[in-house]
């Protein structure tokens, strides 16, 4: 199976979430020249499908996602809507230079197109489903039609641990809420100065979501600010999708000098919880004398400072409740906060989202977009998830362990489909997914992928 080929190719074809029609075409193509029966749709998802080459052989279905997130390093030239993913290989990983690597889920993607195009392995009836925009608003699971297929199990390539089987995943509600600017002259004597994070790891906001050690900067640079009493906001921005733990925050504002003692210290101490990352504060020239006012100012403090982030609920030292300050984004009209909360536990989740409304009451915030991502309910032994813990077992002699993600999948929206649905997960080992800092062990996707040809063969 040559993945690593078909990786290196849709890494030339720019896939941002949304931005899927080129790889759709790709796919298209693909199967157009081995003869393989296809079906698109609108949305640029795309099922393809490859005869039995083998009898008496149950079919067999596999997915993955077309799209992926698009981050890159502050210093780095990359325009994702026309430029190719820029991979090499590194210490036993394939790895971007610059930006994310798009493993998730460009390598599921690669895994497949290697079954499609095997002349070699001998199977029963495959059928393939790639999905477009899973990382944004699922409307591709959301809307596939997937009548067309026979079997009742699939298998996703979309999970990022080696010797891991995802069987549940959580339920995730997304958000952006709004508050509208108020200007005001920047009163007397009052100083504007900039607070800046650069370098954090940013990452996946379900898979990464309980690493300490990766902080949030838009909460800690929002912790400093409310150690000051007389504050004005006049600019502040900081990460990117809801769906990323946010790498970078900065805000202006005004202060009478005086009040600044203590912001120094505050950022030695916040410096000792990380690695190689920057905060600083610095002076600067007044551009003009406007200024958000002093109430507009502290409900963006407030908000983002009561707001509870990070691991909420642990179950058996699993993670079933999560919650992920995103990003703020500001322009002429209106200051804008992305947020979301991820849940195997929909009992806590409501527990937690009264507390949450509570808190938007208080600080008056307007919700201006909100979503919410089905999870897939955590499921008994069934005859796929045996048979591809029997299959690891026979085939390394190790044992699969099943497990429940803060991920979101798209195995939800195909269970309202399809009745009696088996669906797992699996996938090699991806690191720092959502994130520049993304990269694939070579040695895990090697594994993964002789383990996927013995599943179909076997």
């Amino acid at each position: 199976m040559e993945v690593l080929k078909f990786f290196n190719e849709i890494s030339q074809i720019p896939r941002e979430s949304g931005n899927e029609k080129e790889i759709s075409n790709y796919l298209i193509n693909f199967a157009k020249k081995r003869n393989l029966e296809y079906y698109t749709d609108k949305y640029y998802n795309v099922i393809i499908k490859k005869d039995a080459t083998c009898e008496n052989k149950e079919t067999l279905a596999f997915q993955a996602h077309t799209d992926m997130i698009c981050e890159k390093m502050e210093n780095i030239e990359h325009n994702f809507l026309k430029d190719p993913i820029n991979i090499y290989q590194e210490n036993g990983f394939i790895k971007a230079k610059g930006t994310t690597l798009g493993a998730d889920n460009g390598i599921g993607v690669a895994i497949i197109l290697g079954l499609l195009d095997s002349k070699e392995i001998k199977a029963g009836k495959i059928e393939t489903i790639f999905t477009v925009q899973e990382e944004t608003t699922m409307i591709g699971a959301k809307e596939i039609d997937l009548s067309n297929l026979e079997s009742k199990k699939i298998i996703s390539l979309d999970c990022g641990k080696e010797g891991k089987i995802l069987v549940g995943s959580a339920n995730c509600l997304e958000w952006i809420s709004k508050i509208k600017c108020e200007y005001i002259n920047v009163p007397q004597n009052y100083l504007e100065y900039r607070l800046v994070y650069k370098n954090f790891k940013g990452g996946h906001s379900g898979g990464n979501i309980g690493d300490k050690k990766r902080g949030n900067p838009i909460k800690l640079g929002i912790d400093i600010l409310k150690q000051i009493d007389d504050i004005y906001i006049k600019q502040v921005s900081g990460g990117s999708k809801v769906n990323v733990i946010p790498r970078d925050f900065s805000v202006n504002f005004y202060v009478l000098p005086s009040v600044l003692k203590n912001v120094e210290n505050l950022i030695k101490l916040q410096k000792q919880n990380f690695e190689n990352v920057e905060i600083y504060l610095e002076s600067v020239d007044n551009s003009n004398n406007l200024c958000l006012s002093k109430s507009v100012t502290n409900r963006i403090i407030n908000f983002i400072y009561e707001y509870e982030n990070g691991v909420i609920n642990y179950e058996n030292d699993n993670i079933v409740l999560s919650s992920n300050m995103a990003f703020i984004k500001q322009d002429e009209k209106y200051i804008k906060i992305g947020y979301s909360t991820r849940a195997n536990d929909l009992g806590l989740r409501d527990i937690f989202l009264e507390r949450l409304n509570k808190l938007l009451e208080k600080y008056k915030l307007e919700i201006d977009w909100k979503q919410e991502l089905k999870g897939v309910n955590p499921s008994k032994e069934n005859s796929l998830i045996t048979m591809c813990i029997e299959q690891y077992k026979k085939l390394y002699d190790e044992k699969l362990e099943k497990i429940v993600t803060q991920g979101v999948v798209e195995g939800g929206f195909f269970a309202s489909k399809i009745k009696g649905l088996e669906y797992v997960a699996i996938g090699p080992d991806i690191y720092d997914a959502h994130s520049p800092n993304e990269r694939v062990s070579i040695k895990s996707l090697e594994k993964i992928s002789r383990y996927v040809k013995e599943i179909v063969e076997n």
